[in-house]
């Protein structure tokens, strides 16, 4: 008997079962559930859960009142919950990034249901015994939205460190649907991380669409290997590039090298993966000579808005932030471009090399990279001689040049005066900050200061 006679069988015994009286029909969930929402209960009814009668309680929970009226209802089911049967996959998968917490942006497992499944969660992101957070979270642009952009953006993707349906569907077991290198392009694509878009436009994405996964890698060939739901299995890196001490790098980099050897040489692969390290390192240096700049500007006082004259960040005040918490709006310009080398071109320059697509690793990463570094760069020494004669115009502007007698002014007004005839040839670049010092000094001795 094939199975989908056996699916048809099952559903009959369901219908029977399900109507054996009229009174159990309208204490169930069906009795409601097959009028309002019939493709979820035909979705469950072809599943292995229905097979292995898993019903709606069992996930569910069944403190609540057939109207959903109670506060103990669990409409969502979280992944603790799928945990009861499923251990190995959910304790893979709260060991990779897949489970480290982004929930409500807290990035902390404390916003989790208490549990000592979660409060061992902890070393997901601290080392034993520490207080100091291993990971950098960007939490703040969460927390700088509006309560609906919160829900339907941020949360859309980051709700998969608790959901399984994430990935798989709500009510149906097909693996398919997890399986699908589509599911995982709901997150992973746009200009932040487009490793979607990477992989389909690549020659490993291709020779898949063409001849299927006997010829070329899914998402879940290389970072789903043998099923593990660990998804950080084989990265060498943080999130945006952070080293891993160099015995986690070596173990990591061991497990990728073994699921490239399955189609490639060792040799070929470890050479690929090379590369992308070094390219990710030439990258931040040039995100780091960007960040310094922006720093020298703020301490100049020439950013516009300064961060004083902007709304308060959510964690930092009116203080510069350029670094893991860093907005994307009521910034400067030069701040704005550093948002889009820092945030997309850099990650899209390394991930590009990383996901063998080289177009997406020159033009759409490492070309608009450098163009962004060269913008801050004219824009900051723009912004520096602009400052440079903003303050000529106001020394020259108390500053009588041509009227000046030394003979019949007042010392005050003659130390004055020559204090700005020094402070002049400084602004315009005749005198060396030394050398401006050194006579500024010996002014102050003339005069007997």
């Amino acid at each position: 008997m094939n199975k989908t006679a056996l699916l048809i069988i099952l559903n009959i015994c369901i219908f029977l079962s399900l109507n054996q009286s009229d009174a159990s029909e309208k204490e169930s969930c069906f009795s409601c559930h097959r009028q309002e929402t019939p493709s979820i209960v035909s979705a469950w009814t072809s599943s292995a859960h229905a097979m292995a009668q898993v019903n709606c309680v069992e996930c569910h929970g069944e403190e609540y009142n057939s109207d959903h009226s109670t506060q103990h209802e669990r409409i969502v089911v979280e992944a603790h919950v799928c945990a009861r049967c499923h251990d190995k996959a959910a304790r893979g998968h709260f060991a990779g990034k897949h489970g480290i917490s982004f929930r409500a942006g807290r990035a902390c497992t404390r916003s989790q249901m208490k549990t000592e499944e979660n409060a061992e969660g902890c070393k997901d992101c601290h080392e034993k015994g520490a207080i100091a957070s291993r990971q950098e979270v960007e939490c703040s642009r969460f927390l700088a939205q509006s309560p609906e952009m919160q829900r339907r953006g941020r949360l859309m993707c980051h709700m998969v460190e608790n959901r399984c349906d994430a990935c798989h569907s709500s009510h149906s077991t097909d693996l398919s649907i997890a399986r699908n290198p589509d599911i995982c392009g709901t997150c992973h694509m746009g200009p932040d991380h487009p490793q979607y878009e990477m992989w389909e436009s690549s020659k490993h994405g291709i020779l898949f669409k063409q001849k299927g996964l006997k010829y070329a890698p899914a998402c879940t060939t290389c970072h789903m290997p043998e099923g593990t739901h660990n998804v950080s299995e084989g990265i060498t890196m943080g999130l945006a590039g952070q080293a891993y001490p160099q015995d986690v790098r070596e173990k990591e980099r061991d497990k990728m090298l073994e699921v490239c050897s399955k189609c490639h040489s060792k040799t070929f692969a470890a050479q690929n993966l090379s590369d992308g390290d070094a390219i990710q390192q030439q990258s931040m240096a040039l995100v780091k000579e960007a960040d310094k700049i922006i720093r020298e500007l703020d301490q100049e006082g020439l950013l516009l808005p300064s961060p004083s004259d902007r709304p308060a960040h959510p964690l930092s005040g009116h203080k510069l932030e350029i670094g893991p918490q860093m907005l994307y709006e009521d910034l400067s310009r030069v701040e704005a471009l550093f948002f889009r080398m820092k945030k997309f071109f850099y990650v899209i320059t390394y991930k590009g090399v990383f996901h063998q697509n080289p177009d997406y690793a020159h033009w759409y990463g490492n070309a608009p990279l450098k163009l962004a570094l060269s913008e801050i760069r004219s824009e900051a020494a723009l912004l520096k001689e602009l400052k440079l004669l903003r303050d000529r115009i106001n020394n020259l502007a108390n500053m009588d040049l041509t009227g000046a007698n030394d003979a019949t002014g007042s010392e005050t007004d003659l130390l004055t005066l020559d204090l700005r005839k020094l402070k002049e040839q400084f602004l315009k670049g005749e005198l060396s900050k030394d050398e401006y010092e050194s006579r500024r000094e010996a002014l102050f001795k003339k005069y007997g200061l």
